[in-house]
């Protein structure tokens, strides 16, 4: 092929550059470029003839042709008015006015050009940016020092304060004093755990362990304040957290939620100030999740009014118990009750572990787990049992208690019902997890955006290297990340309410909300926690980044308060059951009523004029977003349902049917938390009055959707929900949303309120 240009090519030398500049096109490229040209009525025959040369991959422009054609373009660049270098149509359209060749310059080629640059990926100026040498550098990245505040920025770092910001910074004048200390990565681990104990006793001193016990045992009685305490000690260190969130929260939790009066007068201002440390001894080694199961016993004894507790063999010790290996001096030991030879399942005792001056009482044996992957300012241990006998008062009495004749009685008669209700009242811990989960994703997200604002790498020749925030595969990986945080956010800050303020909710539909949404912001902090890592290179990998420590320390995160998978299912079985309700209370003409709204949504929502909307106000709208997230949970729901339906029908056993549908089951609920999310992201941003704030979380809950779609496109697409061209309109918005977010990126992370200290860890470049 010559070097010279045909005057009718003139026009698509930009498309043909681009189109060849990065090396060989796909067949399905080509396809699509020649199909667009040959659909344009107003292009000459002769004009499609030489593009389609042009592209023939069997005999592609040479580097001598590539580097013609940039030369010609470069040398026309003074002729194009800096704001129309944006798109293929508008550099094309300049260079054929030079030669006269204006017939083409219309609407319909217009289109076709937009069309071919959307599919190649090319985003407007940035199109042939490498041509224009001569270009100065249009970046809108601002030095972070010189970044000012926007509308939105307090009263948004407000909104994530929960209306608790006095009891935030209380933490923080506790702890800041000891950031030293806490970032030390040189301790061995008695010096960790030490050190641990004695800032869970500074917080204990300040008031701030027993916020969540009634008034009367020194607390507040408020489980949000609690919560409030620990969201803001896990930015700090979470082996801190936890270690505070196991005495307080599981074992003074345990005392107060399923203990009475007596235990509540003798033991909570002790365990509110710390002069009894505790423990919660609930997993064993060969029945971790499964509790029920558990095979320590307290047989009572009827002579001297005793309970004797045993561990039968070394595959049931407990195991993993934060704080057992070093300080507790009792435990919250839950075990199979035997009154009468007669078993009545799991209950809760007091079975104190070691006397004040930290020695181990007698037939009790405990072990250290030893080095942990993280979480090591933890003391967790082993217990064992050897008949080891506590008075009849020990035991936590609520659901459950042996009378002064030795019988046993119970408010609840059912064993099952019991069993579930005494968990019930421990939810809060699968509250508090992920709370602490979020702290840390907060955290890697703040570490990396002000390294992605600051780091320069690459740029236009001969220029300064640029912001690697201002690369669109950035934006791509960091801020639905920041989308997916402030999501969960007001999620759990709605639960939490719930759960607190609201004894008459639903206890059940609570505790398979709370068991689902820790299992999928669990997940979502390692995801966020990684791709942060990720983000920042090999700083990231430094331990002044914080990095090492939130991998090592919230890996554990998807496993305890419940393994994850388990925890899907509790919620799967939870829906199937309210699903099960509802159609029992059906008539026929309810059931025919239940059918016809399915119909109804079909002819809707699966309307083709609906699938294949691409428009922004319809993608951008709340009704699409929840339909489309509503359709998803109740499709796979009902399926599910009738899959579990036919199989026991057919003689299946029902365990059987479970296990056969366990995947399916953990997809049903995470659509039913992914809707439940999505909900409560719109409720807040109804409830705000600040116009900047509701404008800013539109955008941020715009991309948390539509990125979730994204995410599950294929099952969209397997089920007819939104066309091929509807994908791609939203893989194109999601892709838009980012990049306005990253205007954003820094006011947004700045609202999560991270210690300053280690804000600057990630500005330092040496």
């Amino acid at each position: 092929m010559s070097v010279s240009i045909q005057d009718p090519l003139l026009p698509f030398l930009p498309l043909l550059y681009i189109a060849w500049a990065d090396g060989v096109l796909e067949e399905t490229e080509i396809n699509f470029i020649n199909k667009k040209i040959n659909e344009n009525k107003t292009i000459k025959p002769e004009t499609k003839d030489m593009v389609c040369k042009w592209l023939n991959p069997q005999n592609p422009p040479s580097a001598r042709v590539l580097a013609y054609w940039k030369n010609y373009i470069k040398q026309n660049a003074d002729l194009l008015n800096p704001s129309e270098k944006s798109d293929l149509f508008s550099i094309g359209a300049q260079l054929a006015k030079k030669e006269d060749t204006e017939d083409w310059v219309n609407d319909e080629t217009k289109e076709s050009l937009h069309l071919i640059e959307d599919y190649l990926g090319i985003v407007s100026r940035e199109a042939l940016r490498s041509v224009y040498e001569n270009d100065p550098v249009t970046s809108t990245y601002l030095p972070t020092e010189n970044l000012s505040e926007k509308a939105y920025s307090k009263p948004l770092k407000a909104l994530l304060q929960h209306g608790y910001p006095d009891i935030k910074s209380r933490v923080q004048s506790i702890l800041d004093p000891h950031k030293e200390a806490i970032e030390s990565y040189d301790d061995d681990l008695k010096t960790r755990k030490e050190k641990v104990l004695k800032w869970c006793k500074e917080l204990a001193n300040a008031g701030l362990g027993n916020l969540a016990y009634p008034p009367a045992y020194g607390g507040s009685g408020s489980m949000p304040k609690y919560a409030a305490v620990f969201e803001e000690v896990s930015k700090y260190d979470l082996s801190l957290t936890i270690k505070f969130g196991v005495h307080f929260g599981l074992f003074g939790g345990s005392v107060e939620s399923l203990g009475t009066k007596i235990h509540h007068d003798k033991y909570l201002k002790d365990i509110g100030t710390m002069a009894l440390p505790g423990c919660f001894a609930m997993t064993e080694m060969h029945h971790g999740s499964n509790v029920k199961a558990l095979q320590t016993t307290a047989i009572y004894q009827p002579d001297d009014k005793t309970f004797i507790i045993n561990t039968p063999s070394q595959y049931d010790r407990k195991t993993y118990i934060g704080n057992a290996g070093m300080h507790a001096q009792m435990a919250t030991v839950f075990a199979q009750l035997i009154v009468n030879e007669e078993e009545h399942g799991i209950h809760a005792f007091l079975v104190p572990i070691r006397d004040s001056k930290g020695n181990t009482l007698d037939n009790i044996t405990i072990g250290d787990n030893g080095h942990k992957m993280g979480l090591n300012g933890v003391d967790n241990g082993t217990l064992h049992f050897n008949s080891v006998k506590i008075p009849k008062e020990n035991l936590l009495n609520k659901f459950g208690d042996v009378d002064e004749d030795g019988k046993y009685n119970s408010p609840i008669s059912s064993s099952s019902k019991r069993f579930f209700t005494m968990l019930g009242t421990l939810v809060g811990g699968r509250l508090c997890v992920p709370i602490a989960g979020q702290s840390a994703a907060k955290k890697a997200l703040n570490m990396a955006v002000y390294f992605a604002l600051e780091r320069k790498q690459f740029g236009p020749p001969g220029k300064e290297e640029q912001s690697v925030m201002d690369y669109p595969t950035h934006q791509k990986k960091l801020m639905p990340l920041i989308a997916n945080v402030f999501a969960y956010d007001f999620a759990h800050d709605f639960l939490l309410n719930d759960y607190s303020n609201n004894k008459e909710a639903d206890s059940q539909q609570v505790e398979a909300l709370a068991a689902g949404l820790k299992a999928l912001s669990t997940w979502n902090t390692t995801e966020t926690i990684q791709i942060c890592r990720e983000s920042c290179g090999g700083k990231g990998y430094l331990s002044e980044m914080y990095f090492d420590l939130l991998k090592a320390d919230t890996d554990i995160f998807t496993t305890f308060e419940g393994d994850n998978t388990v925890l899907l299912q509790l919620t799967a079985k939870s829906r199937l059951t309210y699903f099960k309700k509802q159609f029992g209370k059906m008539d026929w003409w309810d059931t025919l009523k239940y059918i016809s709204s399915i119909a109804s949504t079909n002819l809707s929502e699966l309307n083709p004029l609906v699938t294949r909307d691409t428009s922004e106000d319809h993608l951008l709208s709340d009704d699409f977003q929840i339909d489309a997230f509503t359709y998803r949970e109740e499709f796979s729901l009902r399926t599910l349902a009738m899959r579990l339906n036919k199989k026991i029908k057919n003689g299946m056993d029902s365990y059987d049917a479970f296990l056969d549908v366990q995947v399916h089951l953990i997809d049903m609920a995470s659509a039913y938390i992914d809707r439940v999310v999505l909900e409560r992201f719109i409720v807040t941003i109804d409830e705000q009055k600040d116009d900047s704030v509701k404008e800013v979380l539109t955008s941020l809950k715009n991309l948390y959707a539509l990125h979730l779609i994204e995410k599950n496109k294929g099952w969209y697409l397997e089920h007819d929900y939104i066309s091929g061209s509807k994908s791609l309109a939203i893989n194109k918005l999601v892709a838009k949303l980012c990049k306005e977010l990253k205007e954003e990126s820094q006011q947004l992370v700045d609202a999560f309120d991270i210690p300053r200290h280690m804000t600057k860890t990630a500005l330092k470049f040496y």
